[in-house]
């Protein structure tokens, strides 16, 4: 079975040459997309990826996310259920958090600078992949309801690190 890269990143080399996104690239461009004044998904986009079930993700709207974000293909690495899976946990906690992801915010510290619990981040940090979907919702609505900036870059690392 294939071994993961490095989980600091998790690039893909695409098929048709350099024009692929990175997954980081991924992140600041769903961001982008899920901005709730300047981006490009509706409301009613954003509100059916703050409700996505991680579990059994195939829905309409992440599928037109992946597609734009040219992550619908699994790398050798992942089944691509688990990348859906892990897509679709992602998108569901940026669409919690529409407009308010910060590449210069690190996770940890915009937890700690919204108040969240130590033994609740150190919980998140080791939790296992089908504990960790619920704990990321749970996050995301935190971070929401503080209107705290973070790198959900950090997240996708924190996700993608489970194989």
């Amino acid at each position: 079975m294939p071994q993961p890269p490095d989980t600091e990143i998790h690039e893909t080399e695409p098929e048709g040459g350099d024009d692929a996104i990175e997954p980081r690239q991924a992140v600041g461009r769903a961001a982008a997309m899920l901005h709730p004044e300047t981006g490009s998904l509706p409301n009613g986009d954003r509100a059916a990826l703050r409700r996505i079930d991680p579990d059994t993700p195939v829905t309409p709207t992440l599928w037109k996310v992946l597609f734009d974000l040219d992550q619908d293909e699994s790398p050798d690495w992942i089944r691509q259920t688990k990348w859906e899976q892990r897509w679709a946990t992602l998108l569901m906690g940026m669409a919690h958090c529409a407009g308010l992801h910060d590449y210069e915010v690190p996770l940890g510290q915009a937890l700690a600078e919204a108040g969240w619990s130590e033994t609740r981040f150190v919980r998140l940090l080791e939790a296992e992949e089908d504990t960790l979907p619920v704990l990321i919702r749970r996050m995301a609505q935190y971070l929401a309801s503080k209107q705290q900036p973070a790198n959900w870059d950090d997240v996708r690392q924190l996700l993608f690190r489970h194989y």
